[in-house]
């Protein structure tokens, strides 16, 4: 069963009152220095991006292997209101859903781009915490009779999720070998290699760093391989944080940029309620662009962001299609 069929089946949502707070916009970007870019945001701060430490493009992929493309992206305001409107006379009904992805699908509509990266703003900022109390499962020494696989599997967990590096990579390692990672494959390869490559240790460190950016990779990914052993109060956990760190998106968010490298380029993506969108384009200077050639190349982009698009709800709606045949 892959992981999207193990994530489907759970709408509603209760009232969660939260004033939206305005969302900064680029006013200023330029990409003069090779590894550096420079922005200034519509409150009239001021940042420069190192460009090794953003998400890279490294090519234009016309053939997608994966089920989905996912990218790093900010939450458009089009987007937040929309989340607010459905959410907004709707209450929750928990008995109604089954899964973590119908939950959040119900909150927050659109697709799996949405779902992930809603989920990663919530790991980034601590609204979700995959080591919460409602997380934590009861100690007991009952066991199911016969024993199956999955109370073998997870016996000796602490969390309805494996929190421990070695369990986690335990799962993973059984579900690659099975062929049932499922989404988890749309991931870029760094996000899983950092998962792979990062001991108990080493995550620790990262916490107590504040590296939040960097354990939320880690985290998403421990929390969908342990999606399916979810229950209705943990479903209902996850989507009640979800939903309160969209609905305050945080002014101080910076923008996401994306490097698309064999464009020498620089894209502020977001997320409308469609899927990803543009914000701002611009070109390294040393790459010497001429107008005709950066109009071009800005031609090109948004064509592969609008094929992406396309593709990601194609994929969504088959999806969808083959769990309720």
């Amino acid at each position: 069963m892959r992981i999207f069929s193990a994530l489907v089946s759970l709408f509603f949502l209760q009232n969660i009152t939260c004033q939206q707070t305005p969302i900064n916009t680029v006013s200023e970007m330029t990409w003069k220095l090779d590894y550096e870019i420079y922005l200034e945001l519509s409150n009239d701060s001021s940042y420069t991006f190192d460009i090794r430490q953003l998400f890279h493009i490294t090519e234009n992929k016309n053939n997608f292997s994966t089920d989905y493309i996912y990218y790093p992206a900010n939450l458009g305001k089009d987007f937040i209101s929309d989340v607010e409107s459905r959410n907004s006379n709707t209450p929750y009904d928990p008995s109604g859903s089954k899964t973590l992805w119908s939950a959040l699908h119900g909150t927050l509509g659109g697709g799996w781009v949405h779902f992930t990266n809603c989920m990663m703003y919530a790991l980034e900022t601590g609204n979700l915490n995959p080591t919460a109390p409602l997380m934590k499962r009861p100690e007991s020494k009952w066991k199911p009779n016969p024993v199956t696989e999955t109370y073998l599997r997870t016996k000796k967990w602490k969390y309805y999720v494996p929190v421990s590096q070695k369990d986690a990579h335990k799962e993973y390692q059984i579900r690659a070998k099975q062929n049932l990672l499922g989404d988890l494959t749309s991931f870029p390869s760094e996000y899983t290699e950092l998962f792979l490559k990062t001991k108990n240790k080493e995550y620790n460190k990262l916490k107590d760093a504040g590296q939040n950016n960097t354990t939320a990779r880690i985290d998403l990914i421990k929390i969908l391989l342990g999606a399916n052993y979810l229950g209705e109060a943990q479903i209902s956990y996850i989507r009640s944080a979800v939903l309160k760190a969209v609905k305050n998106y945080s002014i101080n968010k910076l923008p996401s940029v994306i490097i698309f490298d064999e464009y020498d380029a620089a894209v502020v993506l977001a997320l409308d309620t469609q899927g990803y969108t543009i914000e701002n384009v611009i070109f390294k200077a040393s790459a010497n662009i001429s107008e005709t050639e950066a109009k071009k190349r800005t031609s090109q982009i948004y064509s592969i962001i609008k094929t992406i698009n396309e593709y990601n709800q194609n994929t969504f709606r088959k999806q969808l299609g083959n769990y309720y045949k």
